[in-house]
């Protein structure tokens, strides 16, 4: 029977014989209540893990951690040999004791353990930061094109007939066929048989003038989660799969949806069919309860919210041209804004939405299909914006001429305010209309913007809005809020970063949306250094993991979701990465206010 848990991160990224290894050399040991187990410049020659009670951890007088049953101390001293904090038993403790010489054998050969102790930010936040204790052993992150056995495609000469390739397709059970001609690879589909018969075709007609020659393929070693979003965009029953450019199988919805045990791919074409908003408000649950299963399977925030971000403008849209007259659809341009605009909106916290209008027309059932849009996504879960960013407010419905004028009031008379609505609009992304109506109304934006520094350090200036909650010895600054000791995750640490590298990007004319896509073009022009930007990439990530799980917890209480993290329910290896998250966050402003001289106002 093992006497040791190897759930927690980092132990559970050992094989299972380093964990036979290292639990023939682990001990327990008792410490009374205030006995002093670790204490400055003194030899430290074990790593330890609490079995029972709580240990104080001090620098100076004060006390910077408690670690309690399942947290593990020191990391840092195991890997130098010493500490500089003390520790200090608050209650009587009971605790492993792994020998440090086994615990540096293991970093050693085992580079995924190793990260605990050596790696850098990135690669700690990238490798540790997924529970895998409580995540299945095949995640949608890790699972492959190949692991879902995809059908073996069945091929027919272009010159077959009709007749003969619905006979191939039945003797072979396959709803599709690959179609070698002279124009290439082609598809034929049942669906295309059907559309052909109600056309009139003769049967004995050649299949190669009836297929469809635009194949969209996934690589048989790509990522299943790809495929996954690739058909929930695109609206797509099946892909060609390919391995080194040649066609070796058919990747079919329901092979997709065998594999996992969510249904996007069916929320997606729902919505295509919803005919009322009572089955659009059925789905908005469906999405809910599917953000639920795909945390739950370890996907991270990045995926999670690109697949969000697309079944909610799908929602969105078919919503509006449920309401809103034909005349006002083809005239127009829904937007959603902020961080449903970036798409890192994964709960439903607040609406965030505008609409562009073409110059020159005015529609008399305006203002009652915004406010009958507004009240329909209230009714699908998402509340009103306390700021009263939606399409519902004037403020927020702009002609083309009236947006024009907001640009030079948000960049010629910035108020903090008319930053705010500028970074807001910034993220814009197009659901619903003519999108290129938000493609003018971008390149009018740059064109004011064009050589005003000036401008970009005040609009950058936000980022000092809110303290980093972390001090000297990279202590937790918290408060106390109704009887909890939090931290608002969103103030000092996702909101500095997001909106850094929202600066950054409009300063140097990047118009893609998500941070992540924004931290990569940055890069590539060489305006952001590639390190820098992997380590703001990783501890993002993390940020919004902590903010996700934490918001479930809350909505599984009853409780709105909020940004107050209790730093006390996290793992040491959780408060440990929090700590270099909120390292890299200060790192990040440090070099903001360098660059765009923010001492100077």
């Amino acid at each position: 029977m093992q006497r040791f848990d190897f759930s927690q991160p980092p132990f559970d990224a050992l094989s299972p014989a380093e964990r036979q290894k290292l639990e023939a050399r682990v001990d327990i040991v008792f410490h009374g209540g205030d006995a002093l187990i670790l204490a400055p410049e003194a030899p430290v020659d074990a790593m330890y893990v609490v079995i029972k009670g709580v240990v104080r951890e001090m620098a100076g007088d004060e006390t910077i951690a408690l670690h309690r049953p399942q947290d593990s101390f020191d990391a840092r001293a195991v890997a130098a040999g010493q500490t500089s904090h003390r520790f200090i038993v608050q209650e009587e403790a009971l605790l492993y004791a792994l020998p440090r010489a086994e615990v540096l054998a293991l970093t050693e050969s085992n580079p995924r353990f190793g990260a605990y102790f050596y790696a850098s930010v990135s690669e700690k936040l990238g490798r540790l930061a997924q529970r895998a204790g409580q995540r299945e052993l095949q995640t949608l992150l890790t699972a492959t094109v190949r692991d879902a056995n995809c059908r073996r495609p069945v091929f027919i000469d272009g010159g077959a007939s009709l007749r003969d390739t619905a006979a191939a397709m039945k003797a072979q059970q396959s709803k599709s066929v690959l179609v070698r001609a002279e124009a290439g690879l082609g598809i034929f589909t049942t669906t295309d048989f059907r559309d052909i018969v109600l056309n009139g075709v003769p049967v004995d007609a050649p299949v190669a003038a009836h297929c469809n020659y635009q194949l969209l393929t996934i690589d048989i070693d790509d990522f299943l989660f790809n495929a996954l979003l690739l058909m929930t965009r695109r609206n797509l029953r099946r892909l060609v799969v390919t391995e080194r450019g040649e066609p070796v199988g058919m990747l079919a919805q329901v092979d997709v949806l065998s594999y996992f045990s969510n249904h996007s791919h069916l929320i997606a074409q729902r919505l295509e069919r919803a005919d009322t908003l009572d089955e659009l408000a059925e789905i908005a649950e469906q999405i809910t309860r599917l953000v639920r299963i795909l945390c739950g399977h370890g996907v991270k925030p990045l995926q999670l919210g690109r697949l969000v971000q697309s079944l909610n403008a799908r929602l969105f849209a078919r919503a509006w041209r449920l309401i809103a007259p034909p005349e006002l659809l083809a005239n127009s341009c829904l937007l959603v804004l902020g961080s449903e605009g970036r798409g890192e909106q994964i709960l439903k916290t607040d609406q965030d939405n505008a609409l562009l209008l073409r110059d020159g027309a005015s529609w008399p059932q305006l203002e009652a299909s915004c406010q009958a849009f507004s009240d329909a996504l209230e009714r699908f879960g998402y509340p009103p914006c306390p700021g009263g960013i939606m399409l519902s407010r004037p403020g927020w419905r702009f002609s083309g001429a009236e947006l024009r004028e907001r640009f030079h009031q948000w960049v010629h008379q910035p108020s903090g305010d008319a930053l705010m609505r500028l970074a807001i609009f910034v993220d814009a992304e197009a659901v619903c209309g003519d999108s290129e109506l938000l493609e003018r109304a971008r390149d009018e934006l740059h064109a004011v913007l064009r050589d005003d520094a000036g401008f970009f350090s005040r609009f950058a200036r936000a980022i000092e809005q809110f303290d980093t909650p972390l001090g000297l010895f990279s202590h937790l600054q918290t408060q106390a809020r109704d009887g909890r000791t939090t931290l608002d995750l969103k103030k000092g640490g996702i909101f500095p970063l997001v909106h850094g590298i929202r600066a950054l990007a409009l300063e140097h004319g990047v118009r893609d949306n998500s941070s992540q896509q924004r931290l990569r073009r940055l890069v590539e022009l060489e305006r952001l250094d590639a390190e820098l930007a992997e380590d703001v990439g990783e501890a993002l990530s993390f940020l919004m993991q902590l903010r996700l799980e934490h918001g479930l917890e809350q909505q599984d209480a009853g409780r709105p979701a909020d940004n107050l993290l209790e730093p006390e329910k996290l793992s040491s290896l959780e408060r440990d990465l929090l700590k270099d998250a909120l390292g890299v966050v200060k790192k990040f402003k440090a070099q903001l206010r360098h660059h765009y001289r923010l001492g100077s106002f």
